[in-house]
């Protein structure tokens, strides 16, 4: 899984087996190591329903998507999910879940 952040943006790109997992599981994380005690955790947690949102806490990431949207996602041709979320002073974080399906990325 590959998280891009730019600006008030995050995104998380998948691969085909990672979605699968994801929907077999309900919850799909990795993590950046920076030192033996420093880390950054991100991944997906699907709920039963709600929004795509994002939260930060104690070193990790987590964007909750709504199982009618992971459902929807997994379809033959959608390769994205998007929420955005204010955070504040007129300002909005964007998400974008996506599926790469380039072959060769398992």
């Amino acid at each position: 899984m590959k998280l891009r952040i730019r600006g008030n943006s995050i995104r998380l790109q998948l691969t085909k087996t990672e979605l699968a997992k994801l929907a077999e599981k309900g919850r799909i994380e990795d993590t950046v190591r920076f030192s033996s005690e420093q880390s950054l955790r991100y991944g997906i947690e699907v709920r039963p329903t709600g929004a795509v949102t994002a939260a930060y806490a104690d070193g990790a990431l987590v964007v909750t998507l709504p199982k009618a949207r992971l459902e929807l996602w997994r379809r033959p041709g959608e390769v994205s999910v998007e929420g955005s979320q204010p955070v504040g002073g007129g300002k909005v974080l964007q998400i974008v879940l996506e599926a790469d399906e380039r072959p060769g990325l398992e």
